[in-house]
Order: structure tokens, then sequence, then C-alpha cells
């Protein structure tokens, strides 16, 4: 019970790792005209949690609104109902070419339009990741399939001790990135980087 705030803590801290944000940087530089995409950013339910959020989304708005010119915004539980329709409307007719949202789009909002996902932060929890995917697969009349970019954080080279707890946690997303990479059209090009990353920790059962 002891461990859970720390666990916690440990989650927070790898869903806003600054890494991930030069690996979004490099991702949308040369990706800068495309449109109808949506970047998940990490979710924090306390308050130190709320404030890595908060961060961590101003982070990536900054980076994709004024350091890329991407026409972006953000949606967040806290944008109204009225502010949210005009963003949906100015998403899907390509006005914004992206969302920059945290939970709130997790459950109860529909936007067809969506052809890309970049998830910045993943909370491990299947029902979360599955409905995530399920928000880009939506059928949609301008689109034939759909990108879903999904980051995750490497242990680094550490003792013998350390490392098995790192593996674990590891573990649990290299799953995520397992069904994914299944799931996907290139499958076969997935499945062999995350092959190299499995013959590295030691994760060859997955």
């Amino acid at each position: 019970e002891d461990l859970k705030p720390l666990l916690m803590q440990r989650a927070r801290l790898i869903g806003a790792a600054e890494n991930k944000l030069n690996a979004l940087r490099d991702l949308m530089t040369t990706r800068r005209e495309t449109t109808h995409t949506l970047f998940y950013c990490s979710d924090g339910s306390q308050d130190a949690g709320q404030r890595s959020s908060l961060r961590q989304l101003k982070a990536v708005a900054k980076i994709l609104g004024v350091d890329l010119g991407y026409k972006v915004s953000t949606y967040t539980a806290q944008t109204t109902l009225q502010e949210r329709e005009i963003l949906r409307h100015q998403f899907e007719s390509g006005e914004l070419q992206g969302l920059v949202a945290i939970r709130c789009l997790d459950e109860g909002v529909d936007i067809p339009a969506i052809k890309t996902a970049v998830i910045l932060s993943s909370s491990g929890n299947p029902r979360q990741f599955i409905q995530r995917r399920g928000r880009v697969l939506r059928p949609h009349p301008a689109k034939e399939r759909a990108t879903i970019f999904d980051m995750i954080v490497l242990p680094p080279d550490l003792d013998r001790e350390t490392i098995e707890v790192e593996r674990n946690l590891l573990k649990k997303e290299l799953r995520r990135f397992v069904e994914f990479a299944d799931l996907a059209d290139n499958a076969g090009e997935a499945r062999m980087k995350l092959l190299d990353l499995q013959k590295r920790y030691g994760l060859l059962d997955i």
C-alpha cells in the first residue's frame, strides 16, 4: 500500500517524460501538412499529477503551435460544451489540424474524422487504450486508414536489482505495443522493431 503513491508518481513521470517532447518535435517536423491529428497527453488525478499534466499539455501545444506552426487547440475538462462543439467543427473541416487533449476524449466523445493519434501517455489500463484505439479507428468517408504513434519510455542501463523492476513495468507497456503491432497494416515491420526491444530486455515471452 505504501508503494502505491510512489508507483503513481513514477507513472506520471513516465507519462510526462521530457524525451517524449523531443520525440514529438522530431515526428511532427516531418508531418506539418497533416490534418485530423489527436494528441493524447499525460493525465493526473492528484494535484501534483494535474500540474504535471497541464505542463505537458502546454508544452505540447507550444511545440506544435508556436515552434512548428501546426494549427492546434487544447481540449480538456475545462473546455466548455460550446467551445467543444466549435473545436470539433473546426477539426472536422481541417481548419484546426490537431487537438491536444487529456482524458476527456477517452469516453463519450465521437470524432470519426480523426486520422492520426499521437499517444504521449498511456495509463496501462487496457480499457483506456482500447477506447483510444477505437476513437481513431471509427469509420469516416474521408479516411481509408488510421495511424497511431504510441510513445514508450525505455529504462536506462541499471543494476541487476533495479532492472528487474523496470523490466516488469516495461513488460506491461510492450504488451500494448504487441497488440497494436499485430493488428496493424505494417505488422511485420512493427513486430521486427519490437523484437529488438524484447531481446534487449529479455522479454521474448510476450
